[in-house]
């Protein structure tokens, strides 16, 4: 009786994140937002980090909190100032609906 055998799967190919061009990894980063990079995308690696850094990126920062992000007003605030800074005054939108105060909007004008 003859065997029949049957045929391997071709090797799946691994994709390196780090091979896509750097225009289009900003354009999938911005899509994460503010919080989502600052808290963890700019961690993944120096590539992604350099990326983050660009004040391109954080000419619209949005920043809404419902008060399910499970973080204090005060890191929010932080981490708005943060986003404000890193545009270099380049920001042309922000929206930090629900936590914030006179500080912020102050930090946001003088920037």
């Amino acid at each position: 009786m003859a065997s029949t055998s049957i045929p391997e799967p071709p090797a799946q190919r691994r994709r390196n994140w780090l091979d896509l061009p750097p225009e289009l990894t900003a354009t999938i980063l911005r899509r994460l937002g503010a919080i989502e990079i600052l808290e963890n995308a700019q961690k993944v690696c120096t590539t992604w980090r350099n990326l983050c850094k660009d004040p391109a990126m954080w000419s619209t920062v949005d920043m809404r909190n419902a008060g399910d992000l499970g973080y204090a007003s005060v890191d929010l605030v932080k981490m708005a100032m943060h986003a404000v800074d890193r545009s270099c005054g380049q920001l042309v939108d922000i929206n930090i609906e629900h936590f914030g105060g006179d500080d912020l909007l102050k930090h946001i004008g003088n920037r």
